[in-house]
């Protein structure tokens, strides 16, 4: 029985996917997609032109998930807005982790245009979930800031800047995502730094995902 296109499609996704988590974006070839799900090279070009499709292919999916999620948690009704912010960082950090060789696959030189094409895409749709739990936090009196918007955008692109850079190690990555999170606190005039408490939380998982992505 013939499969459907939208689900061949997604196989095709699904198991280049499970290579690229077990073996990095550079080690994992088409021929072994093919082989995996038993097709002629044919079918795969008929989805995809290369593998830089089916990244382009994984991170749309990854983006709806996301917005998905990030739906979901602001409309819990019965979360205050610090628990919202660190479960939002808990999920992206967690997505990230899954996808850890998205992160050599965006280090390399020849993959701007999509690292920064998918980073826009993340920016425009996490910006208005996070305003709306700031605003939440405002009127909670958690957040303390005259342009929750703003504050969340300029947040978000200096991310941009995190994630683009090189590290020579894990310490030196952990230490700018502390930074990034202290002067979050600051933006934001939080009473507590529970953005900071959250990365020493997860130290060693943070730690743990920039040497995977690094070897990838």
């Amino acid at each position: 029985m013939r499969k459907n296109p939208e689900d061949r499609k997604k196989e095709i996704i699904d198991v280049a996917e499970s290579f690229f988590s077990e073996k990095g974006y550079q080690e994992t070839s088409v021929d072994e997609i093919c082989d995996e799900l038993g097709v002629a090279h044919g079918l795969f070009y008929y989805y995809f032109d290369s593998k830089e499709d089916v990244i382009e292919a994984i991170i749309e999916r990854m983006i709806g998930e996301l917005e998905r999620r990030f739906e979901e948690i602001v409309e819990d009704e019965g979360m205050d807005a610090e628990e919202k912010f660190k479960k939002a960082l808990s999920l992206s950090f967690q997505r990230k982790k899954k996808r850890s060789y998205l992160a050599s696959y965006f280090s390399r030189k020849d993959s701007p245009r999509v690292y920064y094409s998918f980073f826009d895409q993340v920016v425009e749709m996490l910006t208005p979930f996070l305003t709306e739990i700031v605003e939440q936090g405002m009127d909670e009196g958690v957040f303390h800031t005259k342009y929750p918007e703003q504050t969340v955008r300029f947040w978000l692109n200096g991310r941009l800047f995190l994630f683009s850079k090189g590290y020579p190690d894990e310490d030196s990555f952990f230490e700018d995502m502390k930074a990034e999170a202290f002067m979050l606190e600051r933006l934001l005039e939080l009473d507590r730094p529970f953005l900071t408490e959250f990365y020493d939380r997860y130290e060693d998982e943070i730690k743990e995902y920039f040497e995977k992505a690094r070897m990838d």
